[in-house]
């Protein structure tokens, strides 16, 4: 039974290690899928185990057993996809391939009349009593994984891309493993029973095997990756339409933009076909050319524009071909299409010489510098004035706002306050649940107080856990009043840990000063000014820390 709960803890941890390692790819979440149904297997055998009563034995039995009915139906969906026939799978008849095992699985939770298992603890080791609807189940699996095979072997005998053959090879290796010890399992625990003195965990091995020697191809080897060049959601906010084939032609991916130049699907080979179905016959003879040449090349860029007639006017587009290349190796992985429309450019090019067209181009580049070297100013700007952890206000920024606000405010006679506050036992915090969740402390904080406070007012992180509060036009009982429902809605707020449910409280002591009366003489100086203003808060805040936190303490300056 331990070796259940081992073989449990060893695919858990590999689970995590597939999400650890690259990107997450549409095989990558099936595969995670399958590995997930894989898991129950070992869990729920070992704690079935481990339960004293013969009911709640046969409950996580059932669970075990429901997760067995499911893995013949994943490894199929998973060799489907991994074969590219993925172009065949709609989600109807995706339900309609699951019947069987969704029926597998509905007879092993409700187990009528005992109909799939029952439990004679009087029977000694042979306490498990097999019914009619278990041998269903049995007969759906090997039927999916039959299937699977078949699937996997017509593949190979097709031919293919190597880096095909290597998927499909990896995964035949590892339904042969799940297989070979599934009919140990079903020999030794089911029909030869009775020669043994206990049960023996052979198919939770089995599995732990296959989804080893699997989790180790797939970070070897990198199988699943070739989409990690090209990253999806970059290829999303692109306006040229791109597609990514592998070295065999199939299509592994494409954007949304070359949804509005062609019908594509996952899984289908791009031949010129492909394109004539959408396009005129006249141009498949460019096409054909066109592969030819990338096919004599692999290696190089490819390019061919083509002329579309539409509505009346003629669309030019650009097709560009490019080799993706492994980064160690420079071993061909694939190849990158991009469909360019550039009917305004090509209608400038007729309409202008050779020259505007470069000077076109230059300056469409220098209108791109443009734009990228203001972005990146605005950007610094943004950096240089606020704090990088919790997005609000820096000190500097701070400082130099007051020295400006404390002036206008004393020549105008203008009322206002500042908060100065910090997280009590924010230290403890750290030490107890380190300081990636002491930063989460202080962003939740920084976020319940933003809730309370009026647009006009400034908040900035003065440093470390301390932050400071401008309210402009505010005087003591106004701010009295704010000051007490920032203390409240950070009381009140509850910060994650990341171990399960836990939460962390946290409170704030806080000192306020407010400035209602003024001295002209203050415009003479307004740092030394500034400098009291802050001085003045600062002691209150320590008077709060010290007075026993979680509290507020208040000061007018005349």
């Amino acid at each position: 039974m331990w070796l259940d709960f081992s073989m449990f803890l060893v695919l858990l941890g590999l689970f995590f290690y597939v999400f650890a390692v690259g990107s997450i790819t549409v095989l990558h979440k099936i595969y995670l899928v399958l590995h997930l149904i894989l898991i129950v297997w070992p869990l729920t055998q070992f704690i079935a185990q481990t339960m004293p009563g013969s009911s709640y034995r046969l409950f996580y039995l059932s669970a075990s057993y429901a997760s067995l009915s499911l893995i013949g139906v994943g490894w199929f969906i998973f060799v489907v996809f991994l074969t590219g026939q993925a172009n065949v799978i709609r989600a109807r008849r995706i339900m309609m391939l699951a019947l069987p095992a969704l029926i597998s699985v509905v007879c092993v939770l409700w187990n009528p009349n005992e109909l799939f298992l029952s439990i004679n603890e009087h029977l000694g080791v042979k306490q498990q009593q097999s019914g009619p609807l278990f041998w269903y189940m049995i007969v759906q699996l090997f039927t999916y994984i039959l299937v699977s095979l078949i699937v996997m072997g017509y593949s190979i005998r097709r031919g293919g891309s190597v880096r095909q053959q290597m998927l499909v090879k990896t995964a035949m290796n590892g339904i042969f493993v799940l297989v070979l010890f599934g009919l140990g399992d079903f020999l030794v625990n089911i029909i030869f029973i009775h020669y043994f003195s206990s049960y023996f965990s052979i198919f939770s091995v089995g599995i732990t095997l296959s989804a080893v020697y699997l989790v180790h191809a797939i970070t070897r080897h990198r199988v699943f990756d070739i989409i990690q060049i090209v990253q999806r959601d970059v290829m999303n906010t692109i306006s040229t339409g791109i597609i990514v084939l592998d070295e065999s032609g199939t299509v592994l991916e494409f954007n949304k933009a070359m949804k509005s130049i062609l019908k594509l699907r996952i899984g289908e080979k791009f031949t010129p076909y492909a394109l004539t179905v959408h396009f005129p016959n006249h141009i498949k003879k460019e096409f054909d050319e066109f592969l030819e040449e990338q096919g004599k090349r692999p290696m190089e860029r490819q390019e061919l524009e083509v002329a579309l007639l539409s509505d009346g006017h003629y669309r030019f587009i650009i097709v560009q071909s490019a080799p993706i290349l492994s980064q160690k190796k420079k071993e061909l992985l694939g190849r990158l299409l991009t469909f360019h429309d550039v009917t305004e450019l090509r209608m400038l090019v007729e309409e202008t010489n050779s020259q505007n067209e470069l000077l076109q181009e230059r300056n469409n580049e220098l209108l791109i510098m443009q734009d990228e070297l203001f972005q990146a100013n605005k950007m610094l700007e943004h950096m240089a004035i606020t704090d990088g952890l919790t997005g609000c206000y820096n000190r500097r920024y701070l400082l130099q706002q007051l020295e400006h606000e404390v002036a206008v405010n004393v020549q105008h006679g203008i009322p206002f306050s500042i908060f100065l506050f910090d997280i009590d036992l924010f230290k403890s915090i750290n030490d107890k649940h380190g300081h990636l969740v002491g930063d989460e402390v202080i962003c939740a904080t920084v976020d319940a107080v933003r809730s309370t406070l009026r647009a006009a007012d400034i908040l900035a992180r003065y440093g470390g856990e301390e932050f400071t509060v401008y309210l402009p036009h505010t005087n003591r009982e106004q701010a009295d009043i704010i000051a007490d429902r920032v203390k409240e809605s950070v009381e009140q707020n509850e910060v994650k840990t990341g171990h399960g449910s836990q939460t962390v409280n946290v409170t704030i002591s806080m000192g306020v000063v407010s400035v209602e009366q003024f001295d002209q003489r203050a415009l003479d100086n307004p740092k030394a000014f500034l400098k009291e203003l802050l001085a003045q808060a600062d002691a209150a805040l320590y008077e709060a820390k010290y007075s026993g936190r979680n509290r507020i303490v208040k000061r007018k300056l005349a």
